[in-house]
């Protein structure tokens, strides 16, 4: 079998067998590229969860595993200019290889990677001072240092009913029956990087060198994880309120969608059409209709009426029925009334179906 590091086995990963990729494309959707086009393109090849998965991805060492994916047979040249498909050898060595590795299956990071990611921290931060308060213990540095989030916490604590004794005690029960939900290996490793009392978290290298992984799976390992308990409060809220009202906070606070996009969608709700919307906010209508799909592909329960009315959205759907893969040029070429954003709204409303 090829010798690939943990990264490269996942990249190839990414590819398929029988719809062609650029290697650009794949690049833009793990680093988190936010335009209409890379969005739509990580919904297209079921790709969102992994959107924004490594924004710090630089684009020389993706070229050169790439390259090397090539060169190697793992991945092959498509007919289209700078795409690639998966080779029956590429897809061989994936299927042995994640059958020995992690491969993360709860993510889901186009939708809620922001709110998860500041989730995590929010959490980190309570478990300590929770932890820090049984013991009585007053004297400790926080281990979030952004002053926001320190404020956060001290207005969560003063919403709850109860003390910070029986928050700590309530926390860590709620704290046991999530971990419980997870494998005995993501739970040890959540735990591993949880702070409190005479305890402080492990780094990724810590974890890598303890349970011998590559620091890459760690990573998938423990965002897998930390999905997986998003899921848990999502489906059993009534049995971990703390974390729920957590959740609640952060899933409101962040949307996964830019503000930009935002403030198109409180003019839509005001009643202002998409023309309205661009000339009052001194944008282009082109910006506004990308605010739209961004909109819409993020949440599906985004209210298309707000931008073109149900005939015009079932004229288009209709064509895209009777020839899933007609190009916008061709569609115009039979409807030429119908917009770009519209022909993309029912692409992104098929692909919601689908899913």
């Amino acid at each position: 079998m090829h010798k690939l590091t943990y990264l490269e086995s996942f990249c190839l990963s990414l590819f398929s067998r029988t719809i062609s990729k650029k290697g650009a494309t794949l690049y833009h959707i793990v680093t988190g590229k936010r335009t209409a086009s890379i969005l739509y393109n990580a919904q297209h090849y079921k790709l969102g969860s992994y959107f924004s998965l490594f924004p710090k991805f630089k684009r020389e060492q993706f070229n050169y595993i790439i390259e090397k994916l090539d060169r190697l047979e793992l991945i092959e040249k498509a007919e289209v200019k700078e795409e690639y498909v998966l080779t029956e050898e590429g897809r061989l060595y994936c299927q042995q290889y994640f059958s020995d590795h992690t491969y993360p299956v709860h993510l889901n990071l186009l939708v809620n990677g922001t709110a998860l990611k500041q989730f995590w921290r929010i959490i980190l931060l309570i478990t300590q001072v929770l932890s820090e308060s049984r013991y009585h213990n007053s004297h400790y540095l926080p281990i979030e240092k952004e002053w926001e989030k320190q404020m956060w916490l001290k207005k969560w604590l003063k919403q709850q009913s109860k003390n910070k004794q029986e928050l700590a005690e309530q926390f860590g029960e709620e704290w046991i029956l999530l971990l419980k939900r997870l494998p005995s290996l993501n739970a040890e490793l959540i735990v591993d990087c949880l702070s409190g009392h005479h305890k402080i978290g492990k780094t990724r290298q810590q974890l890598a060198d303890s349970y011998q992984l590559d620091p890459f799976e760690i990573e998938l390992l423990l965002l897998d994880s930390l999905s997986w308990i998003w899921k848990v409060i999502e489906e059993q809220q009534q049995e971990v309120p703390l974390f729920h009202s957590i959740y609640q906070a952060i899933n409101k606070e962040y949307r996964g969608i830019t503000q930009s996009a935002i403030v198109t969608e409180s003019y839509l709700l005001e009643g202002h059409s998409l023309e309205e919307t661009a000339k009052l906010r001194q944008l282009k209508f082109s910006t506004v209709s990308e605010h739209t799909i961004e909109l819409y592909i993020v949440e599906p329960a985004f209210d298309l009426s707000l931008v073109l009315s149900e005939k015009d959205f079932n004229t288009v759907k209709q064509l895209l029925e009777e020839q899933p893969t007609i190009a916008y040029h061709e569609v115009v070429e039979k409807k030429p009334e119908i917009l770009f954003l519209w022909y993309r709204l029912a692409q992104i409303e098929r692909n919601h179906r689908n899913e």
